[in-house]
């Protein structure tokens, strides 16, 4: 390969490690064209890329982009990057479910918000639920008390006028 054209494919490559919403690293060892295939459609319907990586220009690419983070150890044999450019916690799901589908992918780490996660970390991300999901326990969590609040207001004037009504059911007794 000339020069040039390495230089402008780590170029491209620092490009696509600093735009996006999170970075996974994973091995690809054994990978046929046809599951690479089925892979990328998979996490196309995430927003997200698998990029199989050349280790040399991607650990130049890694260098100018996340200069105070040290992955040699991740690109050391097959690696593939899977770019996530909207829902990481998706991506991280649907990576898992292809892990676990084609017993070929294994991951390696990532960087999330310019810090190094190792694998375990993504494997508890991917066990996380939906963003919608999510969204909705904050919500009903802030609501809940606002509700128990509602629901004791109201039951003061019930409570009340049962209460009058009592006395006077005793005072009709009484007369």
């Amino acid at each position: 390969m000339i020069k040039s054209e390495k230089t402008s494919k780590v170029n491209l490559i620092k490009e696509k490690f600093e735009k996006n919403n999170g970075l996974i690293f994973v091995d690809h060892s054994n990978l046929k064209t046809e599951q690479s295939v089925a892979i990328r459609n998979r996490l196309y319907e995430a927003e997200a890329t698998f990029m199989i990586l050349k280790n040399t220009l991607a650990s130049i690419a890694v260098k100018d982009a996340f200069k105070s983070i040290d992955l040699s150890g991740i690109f050391k044999g097959p690696t593939s990057a899977v770019i996530s450019h909207k829902d990481l916690i998706a991506t991280a799901k649907i990576l898992k479910d292809i892990a676990k589908e084609f017993d070929l992918l294994k991951l390696k780490g990532g960087i999330i918000e310019g810090e190094f996660v190792n694998a375990d970390d993504i494997n508890k991300l991917a066990s996380l639920p939906s963003r919608e999901i999510l969204i909705s326990q904050v919500l009903s969590g802030l609501i809940s008390p606002i509700y128990m609040f509602v629901s004791v207001l109201n039951s003061l004037p019930k409570k009340l006028v049962l209460t009058l009504s009592a006395i006077q059911k005793e005072k009709e007794k009484i007369n």
